[in-house]
């Protein structure tokens, strides 16, 4: 059962959450072999999951780190969170490569991509929080 939209509500979570159903789907995908054969797992599928499954690690690390008034701290979070960022334009041109590789459905690159973006967006989002909070 869906929630309806004025219902849902942007928990301090839905990166964690977002980021790890992209890495799961990233695994889950890389490692059928209708879509990825094994011969170029790595070339090419082990990076992107790599990739994938460091985005939801670094944001998981960033999200345990308790800044309070510790600047190393802060500093630390932060370059995690650029760090995912960075990492999912990463993963967006390897995406790219792997469609023209494999062959990948349009409908499937556009999901893989939307669940991407979704997760750069929403640490770009926690990111600035985090620096107008600091700057408080």
């Amino acid at each position: 059962m869906s929630v309806n939209a004025g219902d849902r509500i942007n928990g301090k979570f839905e990166v964690i959450t977002k980021s790890r159903k992209l890495a799961s789907y990233t695994i889950r995908i890389c490692c059928n072999e209708h879509w990825f054969p094994q011969q170029f797992r790595n070339a090419i599928t082990d990076r992107i999951v790599n990739i994938a499954t460091d985005i939801f690690v670094k944001c998981w690390t960033a999200n345990n780190i308790r800044i309070d008034d510790d600047l190393g701290k802060a500093q630390r979070r932060s370059s995690l969170q650029l760090e995912a960022h960075d990492s999912c334009n990463e993963l967006l041109a390897l995406i790219q490569i792997a469609q023209e590789v494999f062959h990948l459905r349009t409908n499937r690159m556009k999901y893989w991509g939307n669940l991407i973006i979704e997760a750069r967006g929403l640490i770009k989002s926690w990111h600035e929080k985090d620096r107008k909070r600091q700057d408080l």
